[in-house]
């Protein structure tokens, strides 16, 4: 092989798009490949748990204690790092977990409104929580 030769653009986006093309055929291959293995051994899909499955979030430990999360207004109100400003228009004793962007309904659990949150990932929070990060729905 020359080393010395130069190699014209045409030439170079040629090998570019070979070699690119030869790695995404390489990776498919192995994903196929590793998805065949797992069905071979037998594994079973888990059957996605209901939203309603995860806990509710624990007031005062982890993400809920650096947010000042609380599951009631009631609780909210006693609690000093509480963000008790007006924010965007509205006042934060009506920023509820119900009327934030973050918020989607997930249904009922033990006889409270739940919902999932954005920030809290593994857990669910309460229809009428209260925390600093709320964000006005568009």
């Amino acid at each position: 092989m020359n080393v010395n030769k130069k190699m014209s653009k045409r030439e170079f986006l040629n090998h570019l798009v070979t070699v690119t093309g030869a790695s995404v055929v390489a990776v498919q291959m192995l994903k196929e490949s590793a998805y065949g293995q797992e069905k071979r051994r037998g594994s079973k899909t888990e059957t996605p748990a209901k939203d309603t499955d995860l806990p509710l979030v624990e007031p005062g430990k982890g993400t809920a204690a650096a947010l000042a999360y609380h599951h009631s207004q009631a609780d909210a109100d006693k609690d000093p790092k509480t963000d008790k400003k007006t924010d965007k228009g509205m006042a934060w004793d009506k920023r509820f977990c119900n009327n934030c962007s973050f918020y989607t309904v997930a249904g009922d659990k033990a006889g409270k409104k739940v919902g999932k949150c954005t920030l809290f990932q593994k857990a669910l929070v309460a229809d009428e929580g209260i925390c600093n990060s709320w964000a006005k729905k568009a």
